[in-house]
């Protein structure tokens, strides 16, 4: 497998490349974007601050997306802390999972990083929680914050970063997080190829400093 690595300097460049989908001549079958939280001061009693992450495979919110939301759950219902993967369909959510009900981030100045992954599989869409990490839940991702879609779609080329640096963030709290930032973006080609774009980008510019 050959791995072409991109490092993007300075910002503006980043942003200008993360606006453009991934389409080409070749099928991209998988995408992942690597993720940092960093805290202030977390308040367990109001399960804050809270983040909902986006990633969409087709470039727009008018057909299906994936939400990941972090330190609480809200769908069927609002409850307090812990992890949920969620499909959207037509406005709505269709399906939502977590893993065993996770305490809410209570370690000031801590760090969470994660990896959200869409991938194709036999016709299927995928959307995964990889490689998680933080002092308030450990380690986190795998097959219990997974979804597997059957599919309507047979590449990743539509798939659009700035997608998910927009409608991702700190949906409460934001004066409790000191950065949200995509850390890394790398996508995988139908020939075997990846590449990789390395290019920090805190997507809230209104959080603490």
């Amino acid at each position: 497998m050959r791995t072409r690595l991109l490092t993007c300097f300075p910002l503006a460049l980043c942003a200008l490349l993360l606006a453009g989908s991934l389409a080409g001549a070749r099928d991209v079958v998988l995408i992942e974007e690597e993720w940092e939280l960093r805290l202030g001061e977390p308040d367990s009693d109001s399960s804050s601050p809270q983040i909902s992450m986006l990633m969409s495979a087709t470039g727009d919110l008018e057909s299906d997306y994936f939400v990941f939301a972090l330190n609480h759950h809200s769908a069927p219902q609002w409850a307090p802390g812990g992890l949920q993967v969620q499909y959207w369909r037509d406005g709505a959510v269709a399906q939502a999972d977590s893993p065993n009900h996770l305490d809410t981030l209570h370690h000031y100045d801590e760090i969470v990083t994660w990896t959200q992954r869409l991938r194709l599989d036999e016709g299927d869409l995928i959307f995964e929680v990889r490689d998680g990490n933080s002092e308030s839940w450990g380690e986190f991702g795998g097959w219990d914050l997974a979804m597997r879609v059957e599919g309507n779609v047979d590449r990743l080329n539509d798939y659009r970063p700035a997608v998910s640096i927009e409608e991702s963030g700190v949906s409460y709290a934001g004066n409790r997080v000191r950065s949200l930032t995509l850390q890394k973006l790398r996508w995988r080609f139908d020939d075997g190829e990846e590449s990789e774009l390395t290019a920090p980008i805190d997507i809230d510019a209104d959080i603490d400093p």
